[in-house]
């Protein structure tokens, strides 16, 4: 069979799968739940529509999703994807590298078994699962990477859930590509009309990703945060947002930090990430 698209599903039902005694339990994690729901029923309504051709590739998560994938898409179109992780001795620098390539060979396994094949200029492919601003990121561009794909998976937000809650009741995104790189821009609008955008790349393995985000942000109106709110840029926060001379910040995608538009609307913000250009590592 020619597979004309591929469907990645990453870690799915992180929160679904919580022990009891989990100390997440208490980390006010009902947004994320009430979240991770809306999208697996989005997940398993979409693998129902799925067309002739298609593919899903489940990250480990419950079985019982798994088999609503076989039952809609068949044994050849829903593939469990699994490998060893704890045999890569944890001093190896390239530890992920290798349990990557070993997840790629679990999903090659699978088209060897029914026989499918695809080509890679034309097929195309997306992403579902948790988190947004991780797993789905990381594993999509190392999939990507490894199975030598020519064409962006694209990122489903609606079918995604999300580490940061300030997502919550955001406007729908707009996507930036950075011109001559697999760089996407992410760009939200937030529910009290401040503003954040995240860099990823598409094709290249994010955790290994050497290369740099560099662009010219305001101290006064701009912060550089972690997924969970934690402010790591400016180290000293200011007090008033009157507007200062921006500076010249790097950014690696890795670190998956959020560039905020604090005292800055959408449009500026956008300016300012269109402005950012990519620094190659030497």
């Amino acid at each position: 069979m020619q597979i004309e698209h591929l469907i990645f599903l990453i870690h799915p039902c992180c929160y679904e799968d919580l022990p009891a005694d989990s100390p997440l339990h208490r980390a006010n994690i009902d947004l994320f739940v009430a979240r991770e729901r809306e999208v697996k029923a989005r997940w398993v309504d979409e693998m129902a529509k799925a067309t002739s051709g298609t593919v899903l590739l489940q990250l480990y998560g419950p079985q019982a999703l798994f088999q609503t994938a076989v039952t809609h898409l068949g044994e050849a179109g829903a593939c469990y994807v699994h490998a060893e992780f704890d045999d890569i001795p944890a001093d190896d620098p390239d530890r992920l590298r290798i349990y990557y390539y070993r997840l790629t060979d679990s999903i090659r396994e699978h088209f060897d078994r029914f026989n499918l094949h695809f080509d890679l200029s034309t097929v195309t492919s997306e992403l579902w699962g948790e988190s947004f601003e991780g797993c789905m990121s990381l594993y999509g561009s190392a999939f990507a990477e490894c199975l030598g794909l020519r064409r962006p998976p694209k990122m489903r937000f609606e079918m995604a859930v999300y580490d940061s809650r300030f997502l919550a009741g955001a406007q729908p995104p707009q996507v930036i590509s950075l011109p001559g790189t697999d760089f996407e821009a992410w760009l939200f609008e937030l529910y009290d009309t401040t503003c954040a955008a995240l860099f990823q790349p598409r094709l290249t393995m994010q955790y290994y990703d050497e290369r740099r985000v560099r662009l010219q942000l305001d101290p006064a109106r701009n912060q550089l945060c972690t997924p969970l709110g934690f402010t790591v840029w400016p180290k000293e926060p200011p007090y008033h947002s009157t507007p200062r001379e921006p500076q010249l910040v790097t950014i690696r995608t890795g670190d998956r930090h959020w560039v905020r538009g604090i005292g800055m609307g959408i449009d500026e913000l956008r300016q300012v990430i269109e402005a950012a250009n990519v620094e190659l590592p030497e």
